[in-house]
């Protein structure tokens, strides 16, 4: 299915991009859950996609997000879905190639910590902690996360998972933040939001920006004098 493209260029550079007669086509629907949310993390040489859904509720307060791997169509083979279910990630979010596998953001739980995470891109998709504290204190729901060139890992801390029920009560502010792992050292590089959300670099690395979702709570309610800016 082919969709006339809406997209609204505001940089010529983009018209490079897109060539001069895009279009959208859906490759995937599933009906059962909101399965296509976040993360969107491409591994080129075996053309898969990992993504993650949107919070499903399975019982009242007890959400989860759920991982899947899409193995992109070609000359050989149709498009094919598989559900990843790892124990280790519940809540997973915004996700980053990272080294030889995947960095998601979890947003955590009443039981587990928010926090950094990677996970391999092959079965049995072992996963192991990187993050999930500012000395000392938990993360409120890590939500996205991006890799500067000199290998330090960036991402935001909003508090929608306190907000949607699953989260304890923040002890840190929506913040933002930089990880250096090889010397372990981790410091606020930006506050003052009310929801940071998305985060990415310019191809210089000079700018990082930051979506706040302040305009929207984490419990469905509005707030139209809040951001919903860059």
């Amino acid at each position: 299915m082919s969709y006339a493209s809406p997209w609204k260029i505001h940089d010529d550079g983009f018209e490079e991009i897109i060539g001069a007669e895009p279009k959208l086509e859906v490759l995937l629907e599933v009906k059962e859950y909101p399965f296509a949310h976040e993360a969107g993390v491409f591994i080129q040489e075996r053309n898969e996609l990992f993504i993650t859904s949107n919070r499903i509720q399975e019982e009242v307060g007890n959400p989860k997000v759920q991982i899947t791997k899409i193995t992109l169509p070609s000359e050989n083979q149709e498009i094919k879905r598989e559900e990843i279910h790892c124990d280790a990630i519940q809540m997973g979010n915004g996700g980053v190639n990272y080294q030889d596998g995947i960095l998601f953001c979890d947003q955590g739980s009443r039981a587990t910590p928010s926090g950094l995470y990677k996970m391999a891109t092959t079965p049995p998709y072992a996963t192991e902690e990187v993050l999930t504290s500012f000395h000392g204190r938990p993360f409120n729901s890590t939500n996205d996360v991006v890799i500067a060139k000199d290998g330090s890992i960036w991402f935001t801390d909003p508090i929608y998972g306190f907000e949607q029920g699953y989260r304890p009560k923040p002890r840190l502010p929506n913040q933002v933040y930089r990880y250096e792992p090889r010397t372990k050292a981790i410091r606020v590089v930006a506050d003052g939001f009310g929801r940071p959300n998305g985060i990415c670099f310019s191809p210089d690395e000079c700018v990082v920006y930051v979506t706040d979702t302040d305009w929207i709570h984490g419990d469905g309610s509005m707030d139209g004098t809040r951001p919903s800016s860059m």
